[in-house]
């Protein structure tokens, strides 16, 4: 999983409530318009979250836990 790409749209998530909304309203075309391109990894990451409910915190909780799974290995 490119770190990269996923942390440019954590960014984007936590700063621009509009990207937010976006998101949550077509979640394949707001990340299109931004000109990231994620891998089918990162996609299937992304199909797994409820977006609809996610709060910052818990997607901070989330990236956390993800992190130290990939630093485990």
């Amino acid at each position: 999983m490119s770190d990269t790409n996923m942390d440019r749209l954590v960014d984007l998530w936590m700063s621009d409530p509009d990207f937010r909304d976006d998101v949550r309203k077509d979640t394949n075309g707001a990340i299109a318009k931004t000109g990231i391109v994620l891998n089918d990894e990162e996609k299937a990451a992304i199909s797994r979250l409820d977006l609809a409910n996610l709060t910052n915190e818990e997607l901070e909780a989330r990236i956390s836990k993800a992190a130290g799974l990939r630093t485990a290995y």
